[in-house]
């Protein structure tokens, strides 16, 4: 019984010898050729690649560059025994972003160069810095456009008087403004300027992606192994701020970076690519309308200059009617006759010789024609009776003239 047993025993323990030499051979067999490195599920894989949201069950990673992207299932088939299965439970995977605000600005086009005030400029209050806004607000308020300037330095010698969102709202309750640090570190904008340019996630996600010049946007097969891994989906819960969501994890050509940013605050709190387009746009009309007034006025300066020159001409012309009615008047005066006549009288105790300029004389009218007085009365002719008669008649009386007494001519008498 004991040797029976015991070649049964043999027997068994040879068979499954053979068995796990088997399993042994057939798992050596299904290792992959190029297995991953590691392979990441059970979250939002973000492929980040077209004009709408795109996301995938796994992706894997080979030597630094991403090495799959699709169904889980396929993924499992690159899983060799040193890969590494990184389960993100909930979490977002995402290309990765560039490391800050002034990156961003930069692909966007952005400069540091002013265009709001001559220069880089450091204001002493926000006083200053808000009345210099008002400022700039004129040209671009008469085309209903908002502020967005460059070269801002900030006053870091008065940490007491820096410039806020609320002294912003107050001073512009209707223009949004946008303010971006000659740094390009920081930006500061008020109310409006939110509203109007409303983070839209995914699109400053697009546009806040490493770039390189021979690989494309997104996470693709064959690109360098980098993205973040953020503790919510921005794109599923769109109440979200992009400055309260928390990266978990940063990976750089498949390695995990320990001093990476580890918030999202880098994206910005607007979209800056439409707010500087704007300006772009802004500047342009405000040069189409320099130019306008200033045709404007070199056209009001010549209408005035003409207008000048008439004015001179009239007075011209006018003093010279002037002067020759004057002169026509001073030679009538010289043709007319004029008689002087002399007086003497006794001043005080001294005799005075008086000239008297006589005014001219007018010309004597001629006589008319003598003729004789044909009296008639009722039709018949009267008689120097019948004159008489009615002369009396009429209360008329005829006094005869005394003769004219001649006067001697009087003498000059001279002052002794």
């Amino acid at each position: 019984m004991n040797i029976i047993t015991s070649s049964h025993f043999f027997k068994r323990t040879a068979f499954y010898a053979i068995l796990v030499t088997t399993l042994l051979i057939s798992a050596c067999s299904n290792e992959p050729e190029n297995p991953a490195d590691a392979i990441y599920f059970g979250g939002d894989i973000l492929i980040v690649s077209g004009e709408q949201p795109q996301y995938a069950e796994a992706l894997a990673v080979d030597d630094g560059k991403i090495s799959f992207i699709g169904s889980k299932i396929e993924a499992d088939k690159l899983a060799g025994k040193a890969t590494k299965q990184i389960n993100l439970q909930g979490s977002a995977l995402i290309p990765s972003v560039v490391s800050g605000v002034k990156q961003i600005l930069t692909l966007q086009g952005v400069t540091s160069e002013p265009n709001c005030w001559n220069e880089k400029t450091t204001f002493k209050t926000s006083a200053d810095l808000i009345a210099a806004l008002k400022i700039a607000e004129v040209p671009r308020a008469k085309l209903g456009l908002g502020l967005f300037c460059l070269g801002y330095v900030p006053n870091t010698s008065n940490l007491n008087d820096v410039l806020t969102e609320a002294a912003l709202d107050a001073a512009f309750p209707e223009t949004s403004v946008i303010l971006v640090e000659a740094s390009l570190q920081n930006v500061v904008t008020n109310s409006v300027a939110k509203k109007k340019f409303s983070l839209n996630a995914y699109s400053a996600l697009r546009k806040a992606i490493q770039k390189a010049d021979s690989q494309g946007s997104g996470l693709q097969v064959g690109q360098s192994a980098d993205f973040m891994i953020i503790d919510k989906n921005p794109l599923k819960d769109t109440s979200l701020s992009l400055a309260s969501i928390k990266i978990t994890q940063t990976i750089a050509n498949g390695v995990p970076v320990l001093d990476a940013p580890k918030d999202l605050a880098m994206l910005a709190i607007l979209d800056i690519f439409a707010a500087a387009a704007d300006e772009k746009a802004a500047l342009l009309k405000i040069d189409e309308m320099k130019a306008i007034d200033a045709a404007k006025a070199a056209e009001s300066a010549e209408k005035a200059k003409k207008e000048a020159a008439k004015k001179m001409a009239d007075s011209k012309i006018q003093a010279e009617a002037k002067a020759k009615k004057a002169a026509t008047a001073k030679k009538s005066s010289a043709a007319s006759p004029q008689t002087k006549t002399t007086a003497t009288y006794t001043k005080g105790d001294r005799k005075v010789n008086e000239v008297e300029v006589a005014p001219p004389v007018a010309a004597a009218t001629p006589k008319p024609p003598t003729a004789r007085f044909n009296m008639t009365q009722d039709g018949k002719k009267m008689t120097a009776a019948d004159f008489d008669a009615w002369m009396k008649a009429q209360g008329i009386r005829i006094v005869p003239a005394k003769p004219a007494t001649a006067v001697p001519p009087v003498e000059p008498v001279k002052d002794n």
